[in-house]
């Protein structure tokens, strides 16, 4: 269970994303994928959380304001074209626009609307980034 504000925060994250209708598997970061004995996917989404640094918003210890990026690439296998993967950015776009989310007294908004990234080729695969920025404030001690 997440105890840490920055954990906290990338479970609701994580688990918004992965109740979303459809969902493609999903790599998270330091997680093995795909699971032992099984072959990687053709289309996936994997996940990247960066937290930035910490804005102290009052003196003392008072809750102060995290904010960061979660970025959830679009995997597609290369040859199959870029609008069926621009579709499926749109959705997670769709998803967390305009989103507040609560995970154990930490409320975390998205920041801006989301944003597609223009695709990028790699060497199995094509991906395009969907960056979702956010912010929340700690739990009151």
């Amino acid at each position: 269970m997440a105890t840490s504000t920055d954990a906290m925060i990338f479970a609701a994250l994580g688990t918004h994303l992965r109740t979303m209708p459809d969902v493609l598997p999903i790599a998270g970061p330091n997680v093995g994928f795909p699971a032992a004995g099984q072959t990687k996917p053709g289309k996936f989404l994997e996940l990247l959380f960066l937290p930035n640094r910490t804005r102290q918003i009052t003196l003392g210890d008072d809750p102060q304001q995290k904010v960061g990026i979660l970025q959830v690439s679009v995997m597609w296998p290369i040859g199959s074209g870029i609008p069926d993967a621009l579709d499926v950015a749109g959705q997670i776009i769709n998803r967390f626009k305009n989103q507040t989310l609560f995970a154990s007294g930490v409320r975390i908004t998205i920041s801006s609307e989301p944003w597609a990234s223009s695709p990028i080729q790699d060497v199995d695969r094509m991906k395009v980034p969907v960056t979702i920025p956010y912010h929340a404030f700690e739990q009151e001690s």
